[in-house]
């Protein structure tokens, strides 16, 4: 007799950043609610300001490392990301949008298995340490709220309860 459950899809975990530097609090706030519902449960960092790199701009950027599981492909995944800048007003057809402000910047960082701290922008690297290594962030973190929920100070793991589509803290690192 033959099973006619058809496999499960291999799970990846994919390691990732955000930034923002156009409305930046709102649009952390939207991202996470965003990836809550996208990837049951999500993974990240505290959430800290940082300068622009690579581009002439006045504007801070708010960042944060996640890390989720999910059987998407990385093409998916991306695929997915893009579309969510998008929304919020990104222009990915400007061949300039790497180095303009933007109100959304997702990327995929390593699927499988952790990044490589010594490839990663220098601003990444305690998100990483942190997220990776329970690490302290060392300065000024920025709150975020995800309903009643206050994130920013400690990596924290989120849960998104399908049945109810409440969404929990399971876990605050220290």
């Amino acid at each position: 007799m033959t099973s006619t459950k058809s496999p499960r899809p291999a799970s990846h975990r994919y390691y990732c950043s955000f930034g923002a530097n156009l409305q930046p609090q709102e649009n952390a706030t939207d991202a996470l609610s965003w990836l809550c519902e996208q990837f049951q449960r999500v993974t990240l960092s505290g959430i800290i300001t940082t300068e622009p790199q690579e581009m002439e701009s006045l504007l801070p950027f708010v960042n944060f490392a996640f890390w989720f599981d999910s059987s998407l492909s990385p093409q998916q995944v991306k695929s997915r990301f893009n579309r969510q800048e998008e929304r919020r007003g990104r222009d990915r057809s400007d061949p300039q949008c790497s180095i303009k402000d933007r109100p959304l910047d997702l990327d995929i960082l390593s699927v499988d298995r952790a990044p490589e701290l010594a490839t990663q922008p220098d601003y990444l690297i305690p998100l990483l340490n942190q997220l990776l290594n329970n690490a302290p962030l060392e300065g000024d973190t920025v709150p975020i709220h995800l309903g009643s929920l206050k994130l920013g100070d400690a990596a924290t793991t989120i849960y998104r309860d399908a049945r109810s589509g409440h969404i929990r803290v399971v876990d605050q690192h220290p």
